[in-house]
């Protein structure tokens, strides 16, 4: 069984099944771990929003992780075979790193990450660390909600929704593209 994760409901709407939602920031982490006392997926793909550190990554990008970066921890590198397989799945998608930040970033706060990241979330480094520290394969693969310029956190939550699904359904879309991955096709 490959399991697909993410933080929010709207994430998962287009997501292939089994799906664990496991709320955002560093509860992901303990969430997941919970789940997986008592399963044993034969991988998991980490799925969901981000935002853009860089002005070249739009919205709607589909984004492979290649290695996530945490707060004040060491990198998580991501297995580099299974990543160019992933990204011969997902052709048009972009590698490359992942920051994981304690909340929503601000547009300032994204630009200081682009320097080593291509987007930042809030669960990756939680899920990865886990998932990674039993051994279970994974890839992350994240969607930009919000542009480098845009903040999330200062606009009407009704502005984001068409954006959130048209973002779901990219989810949706790639989730289904990896599994094949992680099943070893």
């Amino acid at each position: 069984m490959i399991v697909t994760v993410a933080a929010l409901r709207t994430e998962l709407l287009f997501a292939p099944r089994p799906r664990l939602r496991v709320g955002m920031g560093a509860q992901a982490g303990d969430r997941l771990r919970a789940w997986l006392d008592g399963h044993e997926p034969a991988g998991a793909l980490v799925i969901g929003f981000s935002g853009a550190t860089r002005a070249g990554v739009g919205a709607g990008t589909v984004l492979l992780a290649a290695e996530i970066l945490g707060n004040g921890s060491d990198p998580i590198p991501l297995d580099s075979a299974r990543v160019a397989k992933a990204k011969g799945a997902l052709p048009d998608a972009v590698a490359g790193a992942v920051a994981t930040v304690t909340g929503p970033a601000a547009p300032a706060d994204k630009a200081r990450r682009g320097v080593d990241a291509l987007a930042v979330d809030m669960e990756s480094a939680h899920l990865a660390r886990e998932l990674a520290r039993r051994g279970t394969p994974f890839l992350v693969v994240r969607v930009v909600l919000d542009e480098l310029w845009e903040d999330v956190l200062g606009s009407p939550r009704i502005r984001w929704a068409r954006r959130a699904l048209a973002c779901a359904r990219r989810l949706g879309r790639a989730a289904a593209a990896l599994r094949p991955v992680l099943e070893g096709r």
